[in-house]
């Protein structure tokens, strides 16, 4: 018996390095099979969790916005940190004029988002359900911090602007004040340049006339310094 527990030994002790690497194998082995059945889990909660979105996207676009709020709700259940369910979740409380709750729902989403472009899409709806509640300086901040991160977003810059209009600020014309028939076409004109997009043209248009006519800056003042607000806000 001891002949054979020193054969053993001396066996094992030879074969030192082999019976290591076969630990080491037979660890890893248990580990990666515990990592498969970990994935598969995941992988199936992703897929419910698809399936689920897919049903509430079906439910939004038939316009069934309660139902569809169920079923981002559902899927939130399952992957609090989905991006696209708090984002959608946003877009269906929106269209049901939930505009808190659609305003949380985006601001989720951008703070979960490492995507600008969707961190931009979320500042821009909540630009537009702040504009909706008539609150034009939330909304116009809101608008800003999306063109920031996305400044060739020709909507935003557009609803940027109607929401500085809202706001009183800047010079105004006098009550009752004309513009001349040479500050109309030259509105006008920069009017047109704002439809391109072209924001600093258009400002530099404007203040350049009003040194050649007093009325534009009387008539259109506050007009232009909403345009140089968002030439600023682009540069």
């Amino acid at each position: 018996m001891q002949n054979k527990l020193q054969h053993i030994k001396e066996f094992i002790k030879k074969h030192k390095t082999l019976f290591i690497v076969l630990t080491v194998l037979k660890l890893l082995l248990k580990i990666g099979i515990v990592l498969y059945f970990v994935c598969k889990v995941n992988d199936v909660a992703a897929q419910s969790t698809n399936k689920i979105l897919r049903q509430g996207n079906k439910e939004y676009k038939n316009q069934k916005y309660n139902n569809a709020t169920e079923s981002y709700s559902k899927a939130l259940q399952k992957e609090p940190k989905d991006v696209r369910a708090h984002f959608n979740q946003g877009d269906a409380l929106f269209q049901l004029n939930e505009l808190d709750k659609a305003k949380e729902s985006y601001t989720n989403a951008a703070k979960l988002s490492t995507n600008t472009d969707i961190q931009a899409k979320c500042f821009y709806n909540i630009g537009n359900a702040f504009y909706k509640q008539e609150k034009y300086e939330e909304s116009a901040k809101a608008y800003k911090t999306s063109l920031k991160l996305n400044p060739k977003d020709a909507d935003a810059k557009y609803n940027l602007m109607m929401a500085l209009s809202k706001i009183k600020k800047g010079e105004k014309g006098k009550p009752g004040e004309e513009p001349s028939e040479y500050a109309k076409k030259l509105k006008a004109k920069a009017d047109e340049l704002i439809k391109q997009n072209k924001f600093e043209e258009a400002y530099v248009l404007m203040e350049n006339g009003s040194k050649a006519d007093k009325t534009v800056k009387k008539a259109y003042g506050d007009f232009i310094t909403k345009t140089k607000d968002i030439v600023d806000i682009l540069k």
